[in-house]
């Protein structure tokens, strides 16, 4: 299963060089909330107004409480959880119709950086090799330069939950 969320790239839909490597919460935001039919500002005034209204902090990124905060004055429904270990909650969301913004850990040269990512579905598939089925998740991905490549990526739920920081942001119509 797959929700038709919108997609948005931090490099393709960003012409503001500043905001293009630090856009994936406000990128997240967008996908959700017009996937909920909300009107919501371009992207690079959407991650000015969190910084103005401090939503962003230039050491440690976006702010879940912010986006919270935000989508509610949007007039959805949000919340955010730490501590998640199992996907139960996630799947129940997606399987609601609601996708569901999440923080994972990005490894890039050698460093971990946190990154905000959209869980735009997912499905049980059997792995030819161990013949043993595996949830798979689907995911849109702002930080890709192609925008066919950065929507519906994929993987395991075993990798996600490696890289997965147990934390989420749940929105929902209601």
């Amino acid at each position: 299963m797959k929700l038709s969320v919108p997609y948005y790239s931090q490099f393709v839909d960003i012409d503001d060089q500043f905001w293009m490597i630090r856009a994936c919460g406000g990128a997240c935001l967008k996908m959700v909330a017009e996937y909920h039919k909300k009107t919501v500002a371009d992207l690079v005034t959407l991650c000015n107004e969190a910084r103005d209204r401090g939503g962003y902090h230039m050491t440690n990124g976006w702010m879940h409480d912010y986006i919270v905060t935000k989508l509610i004055e949007l007039g959805l429904h949000a919340y955010r959880k730490e501590g998640i270990e199992h996907l139960e909650e996630i799947l129940a969301s997606l399987d609601a119709g609601n996708p569901v913004i999440v923080s994972v850990e990005k490894r890039v040269l050698e460093q971990k950086r946190f990154h905000l990512i959209t869980l735009v579905g997912y499905e049980t598939k059997t792995n030819p090799q161990s013949l043993v089925p595996s949830t798979y998740l689907y995911y849109h991905e702002s930080e890709s330069t192609d925008k066919d490549r950065g929507q519906y990526r994929e993987c395991t739920q075993e990798t996600f939950l490696e890289y997965f920081r147990g934390k989420a942001i749940f929105v929902s119509n209601n």
